[in-house]
């Protein structure tokens, strides 16, 4: 995925995080027994908004993070090509002038 240089990107993208995820790992990440999962899915006490495309719950990674108290912040990307830059080579990613 190649982006403009000014453009501004939400880190679940630049990550790759997946648009939802499954009950099983949104349980996971919310530290609780599946069991436990499918029991406040059944009942709408689930901790985010669930879908249900046939029989499995699913649930969108934004309202996921937001339950886990995350924000979805927008990245420039620059800054994100510069973060990796120094984490690849240790160098400093912002030229100080001197």
């Amino acid at each position: 995925m190649r982006y403009h240089r000014d453009e501004y990107v939400p880190f679940s993208v630049l990550f790759g995080l997946p648009d939802e995820v499954g009950l099983r790992v949104a349980a996971e990440a919310l530290d609780m027994k599946l069991s436990r999962a499918y029991r406040l899915a059944r009942s709408d006490a689930f901790p985010c908004p669930l879908r249900r495309p046939g029989r499995k719950y699913v649930v969108r990674m934004p309202d996921l993070l937001r339950a886990l108290r995350i924000q979805d912040v927008r990245v420039h990307y620059d800054d994100f090509e510069a973060g990796a830059r120094f984490a690849e080579e240790g160098e400093d990613p912002v030229p100080d002038g001197t």
